[in-house]
């Protein structure tokens, strides 16, 4: 692979922006969409110091080629769960826990751990009973587990949203069925999946599939590469070309702008975020808890 300059990264990036009209731009150009968001976006772009994504363990059932999960990260014991757990009623003593969202993402696949979410959603909602104020719950998976069991569970559990990474499964038959079902179960339904060029195709045959199933969000992300997936998608894209922002990313030659002009084209009803450098640069820099632009009207109300 090859690396580029954040310069030439970036005015690729703005040229493209700029062919379509229809895109709007908030948290002072981090992000960049059609449409109203998720509820769950909202704290990416927010001053939102508790908010807090709930990492269960790094075990997965999918194997995908652009992972950048550490396989070997040692698991997390069930006394570190307590631990956290401690600590986030603690957390309830401060003045400023308003959390707007409490997410369960990243590592392994989440549903492979659902004594763990349970655990967690328990005192999650005890905090909710004591300070009187509910954050939106959602859930990250690759949706080979979300069977109406497990979806039911979710919802007595108080999730208010659940996003399936499609390309996990390589857009199965299957997922798509657990897609369609969690609509009967979640509030928000999103599909989250990464802006890969090998899934060009399928990305497109998405698209018309998830409005007739009444996707409410699309966010197509950016893959972040790091020495986990470095060597796997040199050897898939030997040719594709990387630049560094906050973290190194695989540039997508355009593939979500693409993306975005054929949902505007057909007029699809679900909203698109191009979920990438500058949404990880604003998701995780200091800098947005001191100075960037009001995005209370962002995302939709459900």
């Amino acid at each position: 692979m090859k690396l580029i300059s954040i310069q030439k990264a970036y005015q690729r990036k703005f040229e493209r922006q700029r062919t379509i009209k229809k895109l709007a731009y908030d948290a002072s150009g981090h992000c960049v969409h059609i449409g109203k968001l998720s509820p769950g976006c909202y704290h990416c772009f927010a001053p939102d110091l508790s908010q807090i994504n709930f990492y269960s363990g790094n075990k997965c059932n999918s194997n995908c080629a652009y992972c950048n999960s550490n396989k070997r990260r040692v698991y997390v014991s069930a006394k570190e769960h307590l631990v956290r757990q401690t600590l986030l009623y603690k957390k309830v003593l401060s003045k400023d826990f308003r959390p707007t969202a409490m997410s369960f993402s990243g590592g392994g696949e989440p549903l492979l751990y659902m004594d763990v979410i349970k655990g967690y959603m328990k005192v999650l909602r005890d905090i909710e009973k004591q300070t009187g104020h509910k954050p939106w719950y959602y859930l990250y998976t690759n949706g080979i587990l979300a069977n109406p069991e497990v979806l039911a569970q979710l919802k007595e559990l108080g999730f208010d949203e659940i996003r399936f990474h499609l390309g996990s499964s390589n857009f199965s038959k299957a997922v798509y069925s657990n897609l369609k079902k969690a609509m009967r179960y979640l509030k928000v339904v999103t599909v989250e999946t990464p802006a890969w060029e090998p899934h060009r195709k399928k990305l497109f045959a998405m698209l018309p599939i998830i409005e007739d199933i009444g996707v409410k969000h699309l966010n197509i992300g950016e893959i972040e590469i790091n020495k986990y997936n470095y060597k796997r998608i040199s050897k898939i894209m030997p040719h594709a070309e990387i630049y560094q922002c906050y973290e190194t990313h695989l540039y997508d030659g355009g593939l979500v702008y693409d993306i975005i002009e054929e949902v505007i084209r057909k007029k699809y009803s679900y909203s698109v975020l191009d979920c990438n450098c500058f949404v990880k640069s604003i998701q995780r820099s200091p800098a947005k808890y001191a100075c960037h632009e009001d995005v209370a009207g962002l995302c939709a109300r459900h």
